[in-house]
Order: structure tokens, then C-alpha cells, then sequence
């Protein structure tokens, strides 16, 4: 049976690939163990599937099959189901959504031993956009987003990780709390992993442009939160001007209120920092040194 159903997951018709799919995954449980790097092999190539309705099918359908799954199965694909989870956490829909990052939750009980560092490099790719949707506009995203955090946050070792993930901020819904959270979030980051902070701020400033308001407005009090707090010349002088600018358009220009009100937000929390004295001074040194360059010519 499961070699016939392995030979129609290519069938042209999206129908009986998706029916394939699922009929893999409900064989009866004493005869699955057998089968799982074969099923797995079929999920993950349809994971790629030019089908959405296949796609989110495999995404189901993987994380049905991990609950059972032995880690000889999963580790030798355990990177490439992360970058293809990955491509998914962005996808219009919801359900996708939800689903991808509960799968990638759920890979995190093969991220131990020969693979614990393959995986932290995954985490580490995939937190900041764990941190923006877990404000998204969809219930089942946050929840998802909440779950897999908590799974994913004992690998990686923060100090202080325990009790941000537990706390009222964590588990609440209302925005206020959900910005609390970013700015605890942010100080974990800035104080215990500054040399992420970099790859971090690369990955939340594309989320600037985002297809969902709410997941713009997140990434801008984010990026803001750490420009505030982050004494990393280098993190300053490569994405102060940039956000700045980024803010300031987006409080005029944008079509959305939510993008508009947290850009100016955004922007009181950069101009009462530290930093933005030290920002503006350089500025001003910089444009004196051009001065008295030109006076010299």
C-alpha cells in the first residue's frame, strides 16, 4: 500500500497527491515506524509543491508524522525541513502559517546532540520572525508562535528565558503587553547575545515591508527597541539613518493606522534614547569634517 501511494504523490492532479499524503500518514501506527523516512522523503519534496492546497496538506501531514517519528528518521533532513518550514511561515495563508511554525516547533526534539548547533543556527534565523507574528492578526498564528517559542527557547540558553516566556506579557493578546514583551525581549538579546543582534536587525528590517500591517508595525517597535537599547557602534551606525528615515516616512505616508501610530511611538522611543544624541553628534561631526575638507580644497 504505501509503495502504491508513494507512486501517485506525483500525479499531475493536486487531488490525489493530497490524498496521497494523507493516506501515508494514517497507516495504522505498529506498521508506520517502518515507513517514516520514506513518508518523510514524500512530505518533504511536496513541502515545495506548486499547489498550495498540497503544500499546507504536507505541512498537516508533517506534523502528524514527527509525534512518531525515531531521530534517525528526521536528522539527516532535520536543515532542510527548517529552510522549507521557513518559506511557509510567510505564506498568505493563516493556516499555513500556523502550521509551519508549529512544525518547526516541533523539530526542535531532534535539534539535541549531533544536531543541537544545525538547529540553534535555525532558531536563531527564525526568532525575530517568531517574535513579529506572535502579534499577528491571526489567533491560530499567535498561538502557534507562542507554542513554538516555548519550545525552542530552553536550546538556545538565555538567561532570563524561563520567566519572559511565562510571564502575562507573553501570553497576552492586547497590544500594549505584546510591546512590554519586545522591549524584555530586546534587552535579553542586546545584553546576552550581541553578536546576533546584527543577523536579528537584517531579518527585522525586511519585515518593514511585510504583506500584513500589524507584522510591519511589530518589526518597526522592534528594530526601534533595539537601536534604543544597543550600545553597538557598528549595529548604530549601520541601521540608525535607516530606521530613522524608515519611521519618519512611514508616520506620514502610510495607509495603515496601526503602521502610522507605531512608527511615531517608535520614533519617541529613538529620540529619548542615549543613543540619539550620540547619533546626531556624530552626524554633526561627520558634516563638520566634509566642511573643513571642501574649506581646505
Amino acid at each position: 500500500m504505501v509503495e502504491a501511494l508513494c507512486r501517485h504523490v506525483s500525479d499531475e492532479s493536486p487531488t490525489v497527491r493530497r490524498l496521497c499524503l494523507r493516506g501515508l500518514v494514517q497507516i495504522p501506527s505498529v506498521h508506520i515506524y517502518q515507513y517514516t523516512t520514506q513518508i518523510l522523503g514524500v512530505i518533504v519534496a511536496l513541502l515545495d509543491d506548486l499547489d498550495e492546497s498540497v503544500q499546507l496538506t504536507a505541512v498537516s501531514c508533517l506534523l502528524m508524522i514527527l509525534e512518531s517519528s525515531p531521530n534517525d528518521a528526521v536528522e539527516p533532513i532535520l536543515l532542510n525541513l527548517c529552510i522549507r518550514l521557513r518559506n511557509l511561515q510567510i505564506c498568505m495563508n493563516p493556516k499555513m502559517r500556523a502550521n509551519a511554525f508549529a512544525a518547526f516547533g516541533a523539530l526542535s526534539n531532534f535539534g539535541v546532540g549531533t544536531q543541537r548547533e544545525i538547529f540553534l543556527e535555525q532558531i536563531h534565523a527564525v526568532i525575530p520572525r517568531l517574535a513579529l507574528h506572535l502579534c499577528d492578526d491571526d489567533l491560530v498564528v499567535r498561538q502557534a508562535c507562542r507554542t513554538t517559542l516555548k519550545r525552542v527557547a530552553p536550546l538556545m540558553e538565555l538567561e532570563g528565558s524561563v520567566a519572559l516566556f511565562s510571564s502575562r506579557s507573553f501570553a497576552s493578546d492586547h497590544r500594549s503587553d505584546y510591546e512590554d514583551f519586545l522591549r524584555e525581549l530586546t534587552r535579553q538579546f542586546v545584553q546576552h547575545l550581541p553578536f546576533r543582534v546584527d543577523t536579528y536587525m537584517a531579518s527585522i528590517v525586511q519585515a518593514f515591508d511585510a504583506h500584513w500591517p500589524v507584522v510591519q508595525a511589530n518589526a518597526i517597535y522592534l528594530a526601534s527597541s533595539i537601536l534604543s537599547l544597543s550600545d553597538d557602534q557598528h549595529i548604530l551606525a549601520v541601521y540608525y539613518s535607516q530606521v530613522f528615515g524608515v519611521l519618519v516616512g512611514k508616520t506620514s505616508r502610510s495607509p495603515d493606522a496601526i503602521v502610522r501610530a507605531t512608527s511615531s511611538l517608535a520614533l519617541g522611543l529613538l529620540l529619548k534614547s542615549t543613543n540619539s544624541l550620540s547619533w546626531r553628534l556624530d552626524r554633526v561631526d561627520s558634516s563638520r569634517r566634509v566642511s573643513d575638507s571642501e574649506s581646505k580644497k
